[in-house]
Protein backbone atom coordinates (compact mmCIF):
# COMPACT_ATOMS: atom_id res chain seq x y z
CA UNK A 1 0.00 0.00 0.00
CA UNK A 2 2.73 2.43 1.17
CA UNK A 3 4.74 1.19 -2.18
CA UNK A 4 1.87 2.71 -4.03
CA UNK A 5 1.00 5.48 -2.13
CA UNK A 6 4.73 6.45 -2.53
CA UNK A 7 4.71 6.25 -6.64
CA UNK A 8 1.35 7.53 -7.34
CA UNK A 9 2.95 11.24 -5.41
CA UNK A 10 5.71 10.46 -7.76
CA UNK A 11 3.68 10.41 -10.32
CA UNK A 12 1.70 13.64 -9.36
CA UNK A 13 4.92 15.79 -8.58
CA UNK A 14 6.15 15.13 -12.38
CA UNK A 15 2.42 15.36 -13.92
CA UNK A 16 2.63 18.14 -15.86
CA UNK A 17 6.71 17.11 -17.17
CA UNK A 18 5.29 13.45 -18.12
CA UNK A 19 1.81 14.83 -20.00
CA UNK A 20 3.82 17.18 -21.89
CA UNK A 21 5.85 13.98 -23.21
CA UNK A 22 2.88 11.94 -23.71
CA UNK A 23 -0.88 12.64 -22.39
CA UNK A 24 -1.06 8.70 -23.30
CA UNK A 25 2.05 7.62 -21.38
CA UNK A 26 0.28 9.97 -18.54
CA UNK A 27 -3.04 8.29 -18.48
CA UNK A 28 -1.70 4.66 -18.69
CA UNK A 29 0.44 5.55 -15.97
CA UNK A 30 -2.11 7.42 -13.72
CA UNK A 31 -4.59 4.47 -14.49
CA UNK A 32 -1.96 1.31 -13.84
CA UNK A 33 -1.40 3.06 -9.86
CA UNK A 34 -4.81 4.18 -9.91
CA UNK A 35 -6.42 0.47 -10.23
CA UNK A 36 -3.35 -1.08 -8.45
CA UNK A 37 -4.02 0.96 -5.49
CA UNK A 38 -7.69 0.11 -5.67
CA UNK A 39 -7.36 -3.85 -5.89
CA UNK A 40 -5.07 -3.40 -2.87
CA UNK A 41 -7.61 -1.42 -0.63
CA UNK A 42 -9.88 -3.87 -2.16
CA UNK A 43 -7.83 -6.63 -0.43
CA UNK A 44 -7.38 -4.70 3.17
CA UNK A 45 -10.92 -3.84 3.18
CA UNK A 46 -12.24 -7.52 3.02
CA UNK A 47 -9.57 -8.23 5.88
CA UNK A 48 -10.49 -5.91 7.48
CA UNK A 49 -14.29 -6.50 7.45
CA UNK A 50 -14.40 -9.86 7.39
CA UNK A 51 -11.50 -10.97 9.23
CA UNK A 52 -12.74 -11.65 13.11
CA UNK A 53 -9.00 -10.13 14.50
CA UNK A 54 -10.55 -6.52 12.91
CA UNK A 55 -13.76 -7.16 14.46
CA UNK A 56 -13.51 -4.27 16.80
CA UNK A 57 -13.02 -1.70 13.70
CA UNK A 58 -15.17 -2.96 11.22
CA UNK A 59 -17.45 0.25 11.45
CA UNK A 60 -14.61 2.16 11.04
CA UNK A 61 -13.28 -0.02 7.71
CA UNK A 62 -16.91 0.12 6.45
CA UNK A 63 -17.08 3.93 6.38
CA UNK A 64 -13.67 4.51 5.39
CA UNK A 65 -14.19 2.29 2.05
CA UNK A 66 -17.49 4.24 1.75
CA UNK A 67 -15.75 7.31 1.70
CA UNK A 68 -12.96 5.91 -0.84
CA UNK A 69 -15.49 4.50 -3.13
CA UNK A 70 -17.38 7.87 -2.99
CA UNK A 71 -14.34 10.19 -3.66
CA UNK A 72 -12.93 8.02 -6.39
CA UNK A 73 -16.08 8.06 -8.25
CA UNK A 74 -16.60 11.62 -7.77
CA UNK A 75 -12.88 12.42 -8.76
CA UNK A 76 -12.87 10.37 -11.95
CA UNK A 77 -16.82 11.37 -13.06
CA UNK A 78 -15.12 13.18 -16.41
CA UNK A 79 -13.85 9.49 -17.46
CA UNK A 80 -16.85 7.88 -15.64
CA UNK A 81 -16.13 4.14 -17.75
CA UNK A 82 -12.53 4.15 -15.72
CA UNK A 83 -14.64 5.60 -12.22
CA UNK A 84 -17.08 2.83 -12.14
CA UNK A 85 -14.20 0.38 -13.43
CA UNK A 86 -11.97 1.33 -10.26
CA UNK A 87 -15.25 1.22 -7.95
CA UNK A 88 -15.44 -2.18 -8.75
CA UNK A 89 -12.02 -3.56 -8.24
CA UNK A 90 -12.47 -1.81 -4.88
CA UNK A 91 -15.42 -2.66 -3.80
CA UNK A 92 -15.89 -6.56 -5.81
CA UNK A 93 -13.48 -8.39 -3.21
CA UNK A 94 -15.79 -7.41 -0.26
CA UNK A 95 -19.23 -7.85 -2.03
CA UNK A 96 -18.19 -11.51 -3.41
CA UNK A 97 -16.49 -12.35 0.29
CA UNK A 98 -20.16 -11.35 1.92
CA UNK A 99 -22.34 -13.48 -0.69
CA UNK A 100 -20.43 -16.24 0.01
CA UNK A 101 -19.75 -16.28 3.61
CA UNK A 102 -22.46 -17.12 5.89
CA UNK A 103 -24.73 -14.65 8.21
CA UNK A 104 -22.73 -11.95 5.96
CA UNK A 105 -25.67 -11.71 3.06
CA UNK A 106 -27.29 -8.78 4.57
CA UNK A 107 -23.67 -6.85 4.40
CA UNK A 108 -23.01 -7.59 1.09
CA UNK A 109 -26.53 -6.64 -0.21
CA UNK A 110 -25.98 -3.52 1.02
CA UNK A 111 -22.52 -2.99 -0.33
CA UNK A 112 -23.88 -3.88 -3.78
CA UNK A 113 -26.79 -0.92 -3.36
CA UNK A 114 -24.07 1.13 -2.23
CA UNK A 115 -22.02 0.67 -4.95
CA UNK A 116 -24.85 1.19 -7.97
CA UNK A 117 -26.47 4.17 -6.19
CA UNK A 118 -22.72 5.79 -6.43
CA UNK A 119 -21.90 4.15 -9.89
CA UNK A 120 -25.58 6.21 -10.56
CA UNK A 121 -24.38 9.27 -9.22
CA UNK A 122 -21.12 9.01 -10.78
CA UNK A 123 -22.88 8.69 -14.39
CA UNK A 124 -25.05 11.67 -13.59
CA UNK A 125 -21.93 13.83 -12.20
CA UNK A 126 -20.30 12.60 -16.12
CA UNK A 127 -23.67 14.02 -17.43
CA UNK A 128 -23.53 16.99 -15.61
CA UNK A 129 -19.66 17.61 -16.86
CA UNK A 130 -20.01 16.88 -20.07
CA UNK A 131 -22.99 19.16 -20.17
CA UNK A 132 -21.19 22.11 -18.61
CA UNK A 133 -18.45 21.56 -20.91
CA UNK A 134 -20.54 21.63 -24.17
CA UNK A 135 -21.95 24.86 -22.74
CA UNK A 136 -18.43 26.22 -22.49
CA UNK A 137 -17.58 25.43 -25.79
CA UNK A 138 -20.77 26.56 -27.71
CA UNK A 139 -20.46 30.26 -25.42
CA UNK A 140 -16.23 30.05 -26.72
CA UNK A 141 -18.11 29.95 -29.99
CA UNK A 142 -20.35 32.45 -29.50
CA UNK A 143 -18.07 34.73 -28.28
CA UNK A 144 -15.47 34.10 -31.21
CA UNK A 145 -18.09 34.42 -33.50
CA UNK A 146 -19.75 37.95 -31.41
CA UNK A 147 -15.52 39.42 -31.82
CA UNK A 148 -15.80 38.47 -35.91
CA UNK A 149 -19.17 40.56 -36.19
CA UNK A 150 -17.42 43.28 -34.01
CA UNK A 151 -14.68 43.51 -36.48
CA UNK A 152 -16.26 42.79 -39.70
CA UNK A 153 -17.99 45.64 -42.03
CA UNK A 154 -21.69 44.19 -42.70
CA UNK A 155 -21.74 44.86 -46.24
CA UNK A 156 -18.11 43.85 -47.80
CA UNK A 157 -17.23 41.21 -45.16
CA UNK A 158 -13.55 42.83 -44.58
CA UNK A 159 -12.28 44.42 -41.27
CA UNK A 160 -14.42 47.67 -40.39
CA UNK A 161 -12.88 51.03 -38.97
CA UNK A 162 -13.56 50.04 -35.53
CA UNK A 163 -10.64 46.87 -35.85
CA UNK A 164 -8.36 48.85 -38.25
CA UNK A 165 -8.07 52.09 -35.63
CA UNK A 166 -7.25 49.32 -33.03
CA UNK A 167 -4.74 47.24 -35.19
CA UNK A 168 -3.26 50.08 -36.38
CA UNK A 169 -2.21 51.62 -32.80
CA UNK A 170 -0.88 48.10 -32.26
CA UNK A 171 1.21 48.05 -35.30
CA UNK A 172 2.26 51.97 -34.66
CA UNK A 173 3.59 50.97 -31.37
CA UNK A 174 5.39 47.90 -32.72
CA UNK A 175 6.86 49.81 -35.20
CA UNK A 176 8.35 52.62 -33.38
CA UNK A 177 9.65 50.06 -31.07
CA UNK A 178 11.54 48.16 -33.68
CA UNK A 179 12.39 50.98 -35.99
CA UNK A 180 10.58 50.02 -38.90
CA UNK A 181 8.27 52.25 -41.49
CA UNK A 182 4.86 52.06 -41.98
CA UNK A 183 2.70 52.77 -44.94
CA UNK A 184 -0.92 53.58 -45.31
CA UNK A 185 -3.11 53.38 -48.54
CA UNK A 186 -6.47 55.40 -48.40
CA UNK A 187 -8.86 54.28 -50.84
CA UNK A 188 -11.65 56.45 -52.47
CA UNK A 189 -14.03 55.40 -54.92
CA UNK A 190 -14.26 57.93 -58.03
CA UNK A 191 -17.31 59.63 -59.18
CA UNK A 192 -19.21 57.00 -56.49
CA UNK A 193 -22.13 59.41 -56.44
CA UNK A 194 -22.56 58.83 -59.61
CA UNK A 195 -22.60 55.27 -59.83
CA UNK A 196 -25.54 55.61 -57.10
CA UNK A 197 -27.72 57.85 -58.95
CA UNK A 198 -27.16 56.01 -62.27
CA UNK A 199 -27.13 52.21 -61.82
CA UNK A 200 -29.09 52.36 -58.22
CA UNK A 201 -27.87 52.13 -54.08
CA UNK A 202 -28.03 48.48 -55.09
CA UNK A 203 -25.15 48.59 -57.37
CA UNK A 204 -23.53 50.91 -55.28
CA UNK A 205 -23.36 48.51 -52.75
CA UNK A 206 -22.33 45.36 -55.46
CA UNK A 207 -19.68 48.12 -56.30
CA UNK A 208 -18.28 48.13 -52.62
CA UNK A 209 -18.26 44.44 -52.01
CA UNK A 210 -16.24 43.30 -55.42
CA UNK A 211 -14.11 46.68 -54.42
CA UNK A 212 -13.43 44.88 -51.34
CA UNK A 213 -13.14 41.31 -52.84
CA UNK A 214 -10.67 42.89 -55.41
CA UNK A 215 -8.63 45.06 -52.82
CA UNK A 216 -8.50 42.16 -49.95
CA UNK A 217 -7.19 39.73 -52.70
CA UNK A 218 -4.15 42.12 -53.52
CA UNK A 219 -3.05 42.62 -49.78
CA UNK A 220 -2.22 39.31 -49.35
CA UNK A 221 0.76 39.24 -46.37
CA UNK A 222 -0.21 38.11 -43.01
CA UNK A 223 0.40 40.95 -41.23
CA UNK A 224 -0.86 43.70 -43.78
CA UNK A 225 -4.78 44.59 -42.82
CA UNK A 226 -7.51 45.91 -45.85
CA UNK A 227 -10.48 47.69 -43.97
CA UNK A 228 -13.74 49.48 -44.87
CA UNK A 229 -12.74 52.97 -43.53
CA UNK A 230 -16.39 54.38 -44.02
CA UNK A 231 -19.08 55.22 -46.90
CA UNK A 232 -17.33 54.65 -50.03
CA UNK A 233 -13.27 54.82 -48.74
CA UNK A 234 -11.01 51.61 -48.22
CA UNK A 235 -8.00 51.68 -46.38
CA UNK A 236 -4.80 49.71 -46.10
CA UNK A 237 -2.25 49.06 -43.65
CA UNK A 238 1.34 47.80 -44.64
CA UNK A 239 3.40 46.75 -41.90
CA UNK A 240 7.40 47.18 -42.57
CA UNK A 241 6.68 48.83 -45.78
CA UNK A 242 8.46 52.42 -47.64
CA UNK A 243 7.55 54.17 -50.17
CA UNK A 244 8.49 52.53 -53.14
CA UNK A 245 6.75 49.19 -51.86
CA UNK A 246 3.76 51.04 -50.40
CA UNK A 247 3.33 52.47 -54.27
CA UNK A 248 3.56 49.36 -55.22
CA UNK A 249 0.91 47.72 -53.96
CA UNK A 250 -1.29 51.27 -55.04
CA UNK A 251 -0.21 50.22 -58.51
CA UNK A 252 -1.50 46.60 -57.85
CA UNK A 253 -4.69 47.23 -56.35
CA UNK A 254 -5.60 49.66 -59.13
CA UNK A 255 -4.67 47.14 -61.70
CA UNK A 256 -6.82 44.37 -60.03
CA UNK A 257 -9.50 46.75 -59.83
CA UNK A 258 -9.10 47.50 -63.51
CA UNK A 259 -9.25 43.95 -64.52
CA UNK A 260 -11.82 42.97 -61.97
CA UNK A 261 -15.77 43.51 -64.30
CA UNK A 262 -18.26 45.20 -62.14
CA UNK A 263 -21.39 44.15 -63.73
CA UNK A 264 -24.97 44.60 -62.04
CA UNK A 265 -27.95 42.90 -64.04
CA UNK A 266 -25.85 42.51 -67.35
CA UNK A 267 -24.62 45.90 -67.12
CA UNK A 268 -20.58 46.77 -66.84
CA UNK A 269 -20.32 49.98 -64.42
CA UNK A 270 -16.59 51.63 -65.23
CA UNK A 271 -15.03 51.48 -61.36
CA UNK A 272 -11.84 53.71 -61.00
CA UNK A 273 -10.45 54.71 -58.09
CA UNK A 274 -7.90 57.31 -56.44
CA UNK A 275 -5.68 56.42 -53.67
CA UNK A 276 -3.65 58.86 -51.05
CA UNK A 277 0.10 56.89 -49.62
CA UNK A 278 1.79 57.98 -46.68
CA UNK A 279 4.15 56.41 -44.79
CA UNK A 280 6.78 56.90 -42.05
CA UNK A 281 8.57 55.59 -39.15
CA UNK A 282 7.11 56.49 -35.64
CA UNK A 283 8.78 58.20 -33.55
CA UNK A 284 8.36 58.84 -29.68
CA UNK A 285 5.37 61.82 -29.32
CA UNK A 286 4.69 61.67 -33.01
CA UNK A 287 0.27 60.68 -33.24
CA UNK A 288 -0.60 58.10 -35.38
CA UNK A 289 -3.80 60.31 -36.65
CA UNK A 290 -0.59 62.23 -38.30
CA UNK A 291 -0.15 58.95 -41.04
CA UNK A 292 -3.82 59.39 -41.61
CA UNK A 293 -3.97 62.38 -42.47
CA UNK A 294 -1.19 62.53 -44.66
CA UNK A 295 -2.84 60.23 -46.87
CA UNK A 296 -5.90 61.73 -46.35
CA UNK A 297 -4.07 64.78 -48.44
CA UNK A 298 -2.27 63.01 -50.78
CA UNK A 299 -5.52 61.37 -51.79
CA UNK A 300 -7.22 64.96 -52.00
CA UNK A 301 -4.17 66.04 -54.27
CA UNK A 302 -5.35 62.68 -56.33
CA UNK A 303 -8.78 63.52 -56.67
CA UNK A 304 -7.80 67.37 -57.54
CA UNK A 305 -5.57 65.91 -60.51
CA UNK A 306 -8.07 64.02 -62.11
CA UNK A 307 -8.45 60.89 -59.59
CA UNK A 308 -7.82 57.23 -61.36
CA UNK A 309 -4.29 57.97 -60.00
CA UNK A 310 -2.49 57.34 -56.67
CA UNK A 311 -0.21 60.07 -55.07
CA UNK A 312 2.30 59.84 -52.54
CA UNK A 313 2.14 62.66 -49.45
CA UNK A 314 5.16 64.87 -49.49
CA UNK A 315 6.12 67.65 -47.38
CA UNK A 316 5.69 70.12 -49.60
CA UNK A 317 2.20 69.79 -49.74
Amino acid sequence: MFFFSVLRLIHYVNSKRLYALSPRAWFITFAALSLSQAAVLGTVFTLAIFDERFFPIIHVSMLALAGIASSAVFALSPRIRFGILNLAILMLPAMITGFLSEGYLPLAVMMLVFTVYISGIGIRANKEYRRSFDIEIELEAQRKELETLNQTDALTSIYNRGYFNQHFEDQWQYAMRHELEIAILLIDVDHFKAINDTYGHLAGDACLVNLAYAINKTVNRAIDVAARYGGEEFVVLLSGCNTEQARSMAHKIEQAIQDHKFVHEGTVIPVTVSIGIATTMPKPKQKSSTLIDQADQALYQAKAQGRNRSIVFTEDE
